[in-house]
């Protein structure tokens, strides 16, 4: 277990190499493109919309601190990471051209959010605190891609979308300590890890809830049984989902957490092998940058 203060051991040497997304998406796609679920399609819909303006405030913010990072194999980890966040934003950009073609209005959701997010908050907060939210974030990735990945709940997608999300998922668990690490290195770590989540898990939610529920209004799911049999499912009887995130979530507030105790290296692994195959190759690595 890492101490408060302590790098995770072993932490500072795992890969994290970056990757392209190259699959194409088709303009012919279904509307309810992972396994005919209108909720879990439009969850994660809710999240496309939202990974490129994320990805951006994570460079920006990592960027800042990057100059006050004194020790060399952190500025490596943080500078391998700043090339696969930035490879998301650019795979996830892509599929609202499709989203836009299904007949989706996108704009009246990320523009404003986007607004609030970038606009206003993210002037007016410190770096530090910053930080302590992009490693929260960089938690709630990391247990998404833990489940989505270990339950196979992407297994019946169409196949460019379960390449998206399952190549996504993969680099959030290969990178999932980093931003957590260069929190640990600040004075005031654990009040800031506290206070990061108390402001970040609850607009999270709020967010990924007020996309679902637009896409499935104008989807005209929103209000058919099915649907909301789906969600029980998915938050309850079958996937579980309600009670691992709490489990997750709490798991985070512990003093001595660290992201690698629980180590889903393999899973990531899996996913990555699977998407690079060379008769359908959805990936394509690009060279590791160097830290400066």
């Amino acid at each position: 277990m890492a101490s408060p203060g302590n790098t995770h051991i072993g932490s500072e040497n795992r890969a994290i190499p970056a990757r392209r997304f190259t699959a194409r998406f088709s303009e012919t796609t279904p509307r309810h493109w992972c396994g005919g679920d209108p909720f879990l399609t439009h969850f994660l819909n809710a999240y496309t919309l939202l990974v490129p303006g994320n990805e951006g405030y994570y460079i920006r913010t990592l960027k800042l601190r990057m100059p006050r990072i004194s020790d060399p194999a952190m500025r490596v980890m943080v500078a391998q990471f700043l090339l696969q966040e930035g490879q998301h934003g650019a795979g996830h950009h892509r599929c609202w051209r499709m989203l836009e073609a299904q007949g989706y209005q996108i704009a009246g959701f990320h523009k404003p959010v986007d607004y609030f997010l970038y606009r206003i908050l993210e002037p007016i907060t410190p770096l530090p605190l910053r930080i302590a939210m992009v490693s929260c974030v960089e938690h709630v990735n990391a247990y998404m891609a833990h489940e989505f990945l270990g339950q196979r709940l992407l297994r019946d997608a169409t196949p460019e979308l379960q390449a998206l999300f399952e190549w996504h998922f993969a680099e959030e668990i290969e990178h999932k300590h980093v931003v957590f690490d260069v929190l640990n290195s600040l004075p005031g770590r654990y009040a800031l890890r506290l206070t990061g989540a108390v402001l970040v898990l609850p607009l999270f939610y709020l967010l990924m809830g007020a996309g679902a529920l637009r896409f499935l209004h104008q989807d005209r799911s929103l209000w058919r049984r099915n649907t909301w049999s789906r969600v029980r499912q998915h938050l309850f009887s079958r996937d579980h989902m309600f009670r691992r995130t709490l489990k997750h979530a709490f798991n985070y507030l512990r003093p001595g957490f660290h992201p690698w105790e629980l180590d889903d290296s393999a899973l990531a692994r899996e996913a990555i092998e699977r998407h690079s195959l060379p008769e359908h190759p959805a990936l394509r690595p690009l060279p590791h940058s160097r830290a400066a």
